[in-house]
């Protein structure tokens, strides 16, 4: 399996990073106005329903709050909340959990959305829920383990913990934060963040001292978990999270040039990657601006996108002064990119797909006149249907979606573009 995902990585590494780039584009830093510096930079970014960017900066200088208990002001490190336009939401020094006030006193070691969209704070070793509404407290609990990694969340609303050093399991707790058990007894190595399948049965825990990622399966809630697989070796991964677009694409951090990625990894410093987990091949890529060349201080510590998917915010740890947010736009829709539009589209049409003859993935450009359902189909010569790309609302516009065939033989096909009552077929030629 090993050697089957290095070809993978092969063939879709070979794509250029300037394909890439036209896809996903630089709108600049977050906040615009650059009024987030911290020395540190920050350790992840998530988004709540209401679209407000969560920032966990590592530290910051300079935030006191009083606490009653003591009757004296601490120095705390905030976490900071913006609206989508870059204005300050609020700072929160601390909260109150069960009438007892907490203070962020600790570095912010993670930051994640809950399954209804609260907020998970690691303060250290501790951790927090916050109301993304109101950004109130919620629970509290210290579980244990110095140096938690950033949390993961499944589908009902179970909370993984790794932990950023070796020696220590990784633990489960439940949405009320009672404890479940461990799902890893101990975990060697070093690692920065984690996430986990929806269905909780497939955990994704970077390593990034080893530069890989372990794969720990289970077949259902009541049994063990069990090393699966490590894949994405030479892939220094301090980073990730799911597309809320592309379901099932998981982006990853993969180099900076603090340590840099081996392999196909290299040469891919300030970079995450869009995977399909099913093989590892790559999709797309958002590279961070280096606002000093070949910075090792610059490295990819988090990614979160608007909830529309359209707009990535990813973020830099380093010890330089440099604003640690930045932003990247694309107008996508339900995972297809969507081309510059200049102008009034007045009909349908369906390019040849480029490469023709392609060998595994080829590009499918077509145009919608008018807002309506459409499809993009592809069937074999017997009429058979092998793949749906797209399968929508969508408005009028010019798009393109990557089609994969690695799972297909060698052959000719035929792709069905169908939208309005209008339909258009084209033929495309599968070389391996």
């Amino acid at each position: 399996m090993k050697r089957l995902v290095s070809t993978f990585f092969v063939l879709a590494l070979m794509l250029s990073a300037n394909a890439f780039a036209q896809v996903w584009v630089y709108k600049g830093i977050f906040p615009p106005k650059d009024t987030l510096k911290t020395n540190t930079g920050v350790q992840f970014v998530t988004v709540d329903p209401d679209g407000k960017i969560w920032i966990a900066p590592y530290r910051t200088n300079g935030d006191s709050l009083f606490v009653p208990d003591s009757n004296k002001s601490f120095l705390v490190r905030p976490v900071v909340v913006y609206n989508p336009d870059g204005t300050l939401w609020k700072k929160i020094l601390g909260v109150t959990v069960g009438g007892k006030l907490i203070p962020l006193y600790n570095s912010k070691y993670g930051i994640a959305t809950d399954n209804n969209g609260n907020i998970l704070v690691n303060d250290y070793d501790n951790l927090v829920r916050i109301n993304y509404k109101t950004g109130e407290g919620m629970n509290f609990i210290n579980p244990g383990i110095s140096a938690l990694c950033c949390p993961a969340v499944d589908a009902n609303g179970n909370i993984y913990l790794a932990p950023v050093l070796p020696s220590h399991p990784v633990v489960i707790y439940g949405p009320d934060f009672s404890f479940l058990g461990n799902a890893v007894d101990t975990m060697m190595n070093y690692g920065r963040w984690m996430t986990v399948s929806p269905d909780g049965n497939t955990l994704y825990i970077p390593r990034f001292d080893q530069k890989l990622m372990r794969i720990y399966h289970r077949t259902d809630e009541f049994s063990p978990y069990v090393l699966q697989d490590t894949v994405l070796s030479g892939a220094m991964i301090e980073s990730g999270t799911w597309d809320p677009i592309d379901k099932g694409k998981l982006w990853l951090s993969v180099s900076s040039f603090f340590d840099p990625g081996l392999g196909a990894f290299a040469g891919r410093e300030g970079s995450w990657l869009q995977f399909e987990p099913t093989n590892w091949t790559v999709k797309y890529s958002i590279k961070w601006q280096f606002f000093t060349p070949g910075d090792p201080n610059e490295r990819p510590r988090g990614i979160a996108f608007s909830n529309d998917g359209k707009d990535a915010y990813v973020a830099c740890f380093g010890s330089s002064d440099f604003p640690p947010v930045e932003t990247f736009h694309n107008d996508r829709v339900n995972g297809i990119q969507v081309e510059k539009n200049n102008g009034v589209i007045d009909n349908y049409s369906l390019s040849q797909n480029y490469p023709n003859p392609f060998n595994p993935t080829t590009k499918i450009s077509f145009a919608v006149a008018k807002t309506g359902f459409v499809t993009l189909k592809v069937y074999d010569m017997l009429g058979r249907l092998t793949s749906t790309l797209v399968n929508e609302e969508m408005p009028s516009g010019k798009f393109s979606v990557d089609f994969d065939a690695s799972r297909l033989a060698s052959g000719t096909y035929i792709y069905q573009l169908s939208a309005n009552g209008v339909t258009i077929s084209k033929k495309m030629i599968l070389l391996k």
